[in-house]
Protein backbone atom coordinates (compact mmCIF):
# COMPACT_ATOMS: atom_id res chain seq x y z
CA UNK A 1 0.00 0.00 0.00
CA UNK A 2 2.71 2.42 0.86
CA UNK A 3 4.48 1.48 -2.32
CA UNK A 4 1.80 2.36 -4.52
CA UNK A 5 1.14 5.77 -2.46
CA UNK A 6 4.91 6.43 -3.27
CA UNK A 7 4.45 5.41 -6.90
CA UNK A 8 1.27 7.72 -7.44
CA UNK A 9 3.04 10.73 -5.43
CA UNK A 10 6.46 10.19 -8.12
CA UNK A 11 3.93 10.36 -10.51
CA UNK A 12 2.96 13.89 -9.66
CA UNK A 13 6.10 14.77 -9.34
CA UNK A 14 5.84 14.74 -5.25
CA UNK A 15 8.49 14.01 -2.75
CA UNK A 16 7.13 12.10 0.31
CA UNK A 17 9.65 11.81 3.36
CA UNK A 18 9.41 9.37 6.30
CA UNK A 19 7.42 10.78 9.23
CA UNK A 20 8.96 10.08 12.98
CA UNK A 21 6.92 7.07 13.50
CA UNK A 22 8.48 5.32 10.06
CA UNK A 23 11.77 5.96 11.67
CA UNK A 24 10.60 4.69 14.95
CA UNK A 25 9.55 1.56 13.15
CA UNK A 26 12.37 1.18 11.64
CA UNK A 27 14.70 1.28 15.05
CA UNK A 28 12.12 -1.04 16.51
CA UNK A 29 12.14 -3.30 13.32
CA UNK A 30 16.76 -3.47 13.53
CA UNK A 31 16.70 -4.19 17.32
CA UNK A 32 14.28 -6.63 17.17
CA UNK A 33 15.84 -8.66 14.53
CA UNK A 34 19.36 -8.16 16.43
CA UNK A 35 17.90 -9.46 19.62
CA UNK A 36 16.37 -12.57 17.56
CA UNK A 37 19.07 -13.36 15.94
CA UNK A 38 21.38 -13.16 19.48
CA UNK A 39 19.32 -15.41 20.82
CA UNK A 40 17.99 -12.79 22.78
CA UNK A 41 21.14 -12.19 24.90
CA UNK A 42 22.52 -10.35 26.78
CA UNK A 43 18.57 -10.05 27.96
CA UNK A 44 18.53 -13.77 28.88
CA UNK A 45 21.91 -12.86 31.54
CA UNK A 46 19.62 -10.56 33.11
CA UNK A 47 15.93 -11.56 33.03
CA UNK A 48 13.44 -14.76 31.94
CA UNK A 49 11.60 -11.72 30.02
CA UNK A 50 11.46 -12.38 25.68
CA UNK A 51 12.66 -9.19 25.34
CA UNK A 52 13.34 -10.14 21.37
CA UNK A 53 9.52 -11.21 21.73
CA UNK A 54 8.50 -7.91 22.76
CA UNK A 55 10.42 -5.70 20.58
CA UNK A 56 9.04 -7.93 17.74
CA UNK A 57 5.37 -6.44 18.66
CA UNK A 58 6.38 -3.34 19.61
CA UNK A 59 7.67 -3.32 16.23
CA UNK A 60 4.27 -4.70 14.12
CA UNK A 61 1.98 -2.43 16.28
CA UNK A 62 4.28 0.83 15.57
CA UNK A 63 4.24 -0.76 11.48
CA UNK A 64 0.41 -0.92 11.21
CA UNK A 65 -0.03 2.53 13.07
CA UNK A 66 3.22 4.54 10.80
CA UNK A 67 1.48 3.32 7.81
CA UNK A 68 -2.02 4.36 8.82
CA UNK A 69 -0.70 7.76 9.58
CA UNK A 70 1.60 7.42 6.22
CA UNK A 71 -1.67 6.65 4.09
CA UNK A 72 -4.08 9.25 6.12
CA UNK A 73 -0.87 12.08 6.13
CA UNK A 74 0.17 11.89 2.30
CA UNK A 75 -3.46 11.04 0.94
CA UNK A 76 -4.55 14.65 1.69
CA UNK A 77 -1.17 15.75 0.29
CA UNK A 78 -1.93 14.16 -2.94
CA UNK A 79 -5.33 14.87 -3.42
CA UNK A 80 -4.32 18.82 -3.08
CA UNK A 81 -2.06 17.95 -5.32
CA UNK A 82 1.16 19.93 -2.98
Amino acid sequence: MITALRMVATEQGIALAADRYGKIKMVLQVAAIIAILLNNVPFSLLTEVRVDVILLWLAAGVTLLSGLNYIVVNYKLLQTGR
